[in-house]
């Protein structure tokens, strides 16, 4: 039993410790700090290392630098295929205060915006076309309790298949998912495929069972979900390029400060050329740049 003495003695004193550091590591930062910072939720369908991803972590530290730590943005990277119209829906209602939105999920909540998609030679002239549209747009998200804070660069577009299509003509009777976006279903119906509109959750089960034959889709997101194990053959083209968005919800951003607001889209413009840059990277790494 003595011999036990000195064990049970040291076990509590780690005990004691590990309490001790705890209590320190909580008490580090004032209460009145923790209780004056304003917190905002943001969702991102992508991986961390997507181009917009990198992004949105980016904006995250530079809101809580720029505001002294008196503002921070908790991240979360939703990369579940079909979570873009749930970020939406979340946005449109306060559930997040920010998302970074692709604009083809836009038009799939706000039809109205289908008008404003046009076809342009590069990602580039894309953004900057939208860039010139965004008062008008934005007349359209209001009316959603949406706000566009920055428009980023577009990735390409790709429709993914079971069977390797050679030539345009090859598309011909196959039966594709696409966004429910009228130009890019008429370009795809123009090939002469059928158009199917599915819940992206169950799309892989869709093609996999033959039911369907493929998916139009962003390129950097073909191999999210294991969409190259069951569409392995890629047709990218050029004519519809549509850009993230990173887009607030008014009624968080109705909870803040003049000052905030303020500071929420300064930080939101700033990203802008850091998105562009990781995007321009990861489309030379697929050799599109």
């Amino acid at each position: 039993m003595k011999q036990k003495c000195p064990v049970i003695i040291f076990l509590i004193s780690l005990c004691l410790l590990s309490a001790f550091s705890v209590s320190f590591a909580f008490s580090g930062k004032p209460e009145e700090e923790w209780k004056n910072q304003t917190m905002l939720r943001m969702s991102v369908p992508y991986e961390r290392s997507h181009p917009t991803g990198k992004a949105a972590e980016y904006f995250a530290g530079l809101v809580e630098q720029e505001s002294g730590g008196r503002m921070a943005i908790a991240v979360t990277y939703d990369t579940e295929p079909g979570s873009e119209k749930e970020i939406v829906t979340k946005l449109q209602f306060g559930g997040i205060a920010i998302a970074a939105v692709n604009y083809f999920s836009l038009c799939e909540e706000i039809p109205e915006i289908n008008r404003f998609i046009g076809s342009y030679d590069s990602p580039q002239e894309a953004r900057e076309g939208y860039r010139e549209l965004t008062g008008e747009i934005q007349e359209y998200l209001s009316r959603e309790r949406l706000e566009l804070l920055s428009c980023y660069r577009p990735d390409y577009r790709c429709v993914a298949t079971k069977e390797r299509p050679e030539s345009p003509g090859d598309f011909t009777g196959m039966r594709l998912h696409a966004a429910k976006v009228l130009p890019v279903s008429a370009y795809l119906v123009n090939l002469g495929a059928e158009i199917e509109n599915f819940e992206r959750t169950d799309l892989l089960r869709a093609v996999d069972s033959g039911f369907i034959d493929g998916s139009e889709m962003p390129l950097l997101l073909y191999k999210r979900a294991g969409y190259d194990k069951v569409m392995p053959y890629v047709w990218i083209y050029k004519d519809f390029l549509a850009p993230d968005m990173l887009v607030a919800s008014t009624v968080s951003l109705g909870n803040l400060s003049d000052e905030q607001r303020r500071l929420l889209f300064r930080c939101a413009e700033e990203t802008e050329e850091f998105q562009i840059r990781a995007m321009i990277e990861a489309q030379k790494e697929r050799g599109m740049e």
